[in-house]
C-alpha cells in the first residue's frame, strides 16, 4: 500500500512501532505510547504500516468476542437500555460493572488524568468518565493508554452507573478503554458541501448524523404501514422482480438478460398480486423495490419503493375510507395534524367548472378545441390521454397547492383512458369513467387505487387501445400488456380493490425532505453511481 513520504522522526517512530510489535507483540501499552502526539493522518498511516508490519488484528481488530470475555463479570448493555435503566433513576448500587460499545462522538479532557467521552450507538449517546484515580494507574499510564484515541474510534468501554455534579448520566470506567475498531480516515465536523455529500453518503452520516433522520422515518412509515395492514388481516408477500415482456403498467422497464433470454425488472407487482387473488389469496399486499428506466428529478428516482394492496369484495368508496384511516394513523405517529377528512373532487365535473369548458366530448379534436380556448399550447403527438393528464395537473391536482394545502386531495372517477387496468363505468354524458382516485398533498401524487377491471373480454380490448395509442399517437406513455394476465383473468378475479403508494414520497412528505434523494440511503441514481 502506498504510504505519505514521513520526516527522519516519523520514520523512526515507525520503526519503533515495528519493534515493538514484533517483539512485544501484547502489549498495547508500548503502541499507544508513539501515537498518542501524532495528527489523524499519521496516526492513521503508522497503523496501516503496523498492520502490514504483522498480524495485529487482536490489537487494532480484536474479536467482538474477546473483547467481552476480558469482562467476565460485566453485564453487557447497549446504550439503548442503559439509559432506559437509569435516565430516571437515582443510581443506588455503583458495584454493578457494565459493559457498553459505540464510536466515539467527542472528547473532552478535563486537567490532568481525566476525560469525557461521548460515545453513540444506534442514534443514542452516553457519556464515558475516564480517570487515571478510577483506574489506579498512574498520569503516565493513563494518558500512554488513552491521548490516542481519536473521535471517530470504535470502542469498548468497562464501568460503573454515575452522574455528574450537573446530574449527568455517565458510565465511570474502572479499566482502560478497549480500541475495537480505529477510524483511520477524517471525519469532518460538519459537510455542507452537496457535491461531496452526494458522492459520499457515508461519510454524509457520520458527519452529519441528522441526515439519518430522514431513512428513520422512512423505516418507520413502512413499520407502520405493514403493522396496519397485518392487524387488518392482510397477508404480506413477495412477487417475482425479473419478469417477462408484459409489465402491464405505463413505464419504460430496464431490460436485461437471463442467459439467451430477454427480461424485464418489473416497474410494478400489480398484475402479480392480482394474479395472487384469482389464486385464492383474497387480501395481500407487498412493500417492495421497483424499476422504470425514466428521468430522475426531485420526486422520480429510477428505482423506488412502493406499498400495494389488494382485497376482494371492495369498492372506491371503501378504498377511500381506508386511506383515510391509514394516513390519519400516520399523521398521528408523526405529529402532522388531528384527524382529518380527505377533500373530494371528481375528474370531469371539477374541470368543467374550473375551466368554464364543456368535457362531455372526450374526443381528440374537442380536447385539442379546448386547449386553445384556454390559450395552452398543445404537445406534440397529442392524444386524449396526455392531453386530460396536462389538464389535470393544471386545473386539478393544483387545488391540492392553492386551495387545499397540507389537506389530502381526492380527485377520483378517472376517465377510462387514463386507467387502463382499472373498472369502469359509463357517466351520463356516455363517456367511460373509471372507478378510480388519486390522492395529493401539495401537489404531489402520493396514492394511485381503483376498482380492478375483472372482465376479461374488456381487459383485452384496454390492452389492445392501449396498443394502438403507442403505435398511432407514439405514446410512450402507455402501459404494456400482458397477455399471459388476460389469460389467468378467465379463472375469474372477484371484484377487487387495487392501492399503491410511493413509499419515498410519503416519507418526502412526513419528513418535509426537499427531494427524493434525502430519502434514498445512498441518493439518486446519479449519486449511487459516484459512490
Amino acid at each position: 500500500m502506498p504510504i505519505i513520504k514521513h520526516s527522519a522522526i516519523q520514520l523512526r517512530s515507525v520503526n519503533k512501532i515495528r519493534w515493538f510489535s514484533s517483539t512485544i507483540y501484547a502489549n498495547f501499552t508500548n503502541l499507544n505510547k508513539f501515537h498518542q502526539n501524532l495528527t489523524d493522518n499519521h496516526r492513521s498511516s503508522l497503523i496501516k504500516i503496523d498492520l502490514e508490519t504483522i498480524d495485529n488484528d487482536s490489537i487494532y481488530y480484536p474479536t467482538i468476542s474477546k473483547f467481552r470475555k476480558e469482562n467476565p463479570n460485566s453485564k453487557l448493555i447497549d446504550i439503548h437500555n442503559f439509559r432506559k435503566l437509569f435516565d430516571n433513576a437515582v443510581p443506588v448500587n455503583v458495584k454493578n460493572e457494565y459493559l457498553i460499545e459505540g464510536r466515539i462522538k467527542s472528547i473532552r479532557k478535563s486537567g490532568k488524568g481525566m476525560y469525557f467521552i461521548d460515545i453513540t450507538h444506534n442514534n443514542e449517546r452516553l457519556q464515558i468518565l475516564a480517570s487515571n484515580n478510577l483506574m489506579n494507574l498512574s498520569l503516565e499510564e493513563f494518558d500512554i493508554k488513552h491521548a490516542w484515541f481519536k473521535i471517530g474510534d470504535i470502542i469498548g468501554c468497562n464501568g460503573v452507573v454515575s452522574r455528574t455534579k450537573t446530574g449527568e448520566l455517565t458510565l465511570k470506567l474502572n479499566k482502560p478503554i478497549r480500541l475495537l475498531t480505529p477510524r483511520l480516515k477524517e471525519i469532518p465536523d460538519k459537510i455542507t458541501d452537496k457535491s461531496l455529500i452526494n458522492r459520499n453518503r457515508v461519510l454524509n452520516y457520520l458527519s452529519n448524523p441528522d441526515s439519518k433522520r430522514f431513512i428513520i422515518i422512512k423505516s418507520q412509515i413502512i413499520e407502520t404501514i405493514r403493522n396496519f395492514l397485518i392487524k387488518k388481516n392482510f397477508l404480506e408477500v413477495q412477487t417475482p422482480l425479473l419478469i417477462g415482456s408484459g409489465t402491464g403498467a405505463n413505464a419504460n422497464p430496464f431490460v436485461t438478460k437471463y442467459k439467451d433470454s430477454q427480461v424485464h425488472l418489473r416497474v410494478a407487482p400489480e398484475l402479480w398480486l392480482k394474479k395472487l387473488v384469482i389464486g385464492g389469496f383474497d387480501k395481500v399486499f407487498e412493500i417492495g423495490t421497483n424499476f422504470r428506466n425514466e428521468g430522475i428529478d426531485q420526486t422520480h428516482n429510477p428505482e423506488f419503493t412502493s406499498c400495494e394492496f389488494y382485497q376482494t369484495y371492495t369498492s372506491l368508496d371503501q378504498l377511500i375510507e381506508l386511506t383515510e384511516e391509514l394516513f390519519n394513523e400516520l399523521f398521528l405517529k408523526f405529529d402532522i395534524m388531528k384527524s382529518v377528512k380527505f377533500i373530494r373532487y371528481e375528474f370531469l365535473p371539477t374541470l368543467e367548472s374550473q375551466t368554464g369548458l364543456s368535457f362531455q366530448d372526450l374526443s381528440l379534436n374537442n380536447l385539442i378545441e379546448n386547449f386553445h380556448k384556454l390559450n395552452l399550447q398543445v404537445p406534440p403527438n397529442p392524444n386524449p390521454a396526455n392531453l386530460l393528464n396536462q389538464l389535470s395537473e393544471i386545473y386539478l391536482e393544483s387545488l391540492s397547492i392553492t386551495k387545499h394545502k397540507d389537506i389530502p386531495v381526492v380527485i377520483y372517477n378517472q376517465p377510462e383512458i387514463l386507467s387502463p387496468l382499472a373498472k369502469s363505468m359509463k357517466d351520463e354524458n356516455g363517456n367511460s369513467i373509471s372507478l378510480r382516485f388519486e390522492l395529493f398533498v401539495n401537489g404531489k401524487e402520493l396514492v394511485n387505487a381503483y376498482e380492478e377491471e375483472n372482465n376479461p373480454v374488456k381487459q383485452h380490448e384496454k390492452f389492445k387501445l392501449q396498443q394502438s395509442n403507442k403505435i398511432e399517437f407514439n405514446d410512450e406513455e402507455s402501459l404494456i400488456p400482458d397477455w399471459t394476465y388476460i389469460q389467468t383473468m378467465e379463472y375469474g378475479l372477484p371484484p377487487t380493490g387495487g392501492w399503491g403508494c410511493g413509499i419515498e414520497r410519503l416519507t418526502m412528505l412526513i419528513s418535509n425532505a426537499e427531494r427524493i434523494d434525502n430519502v434514498l440511503s445512498f441518493g439518486n441514481l446519479r449519486d449511487v453511481m459516484k459512490q
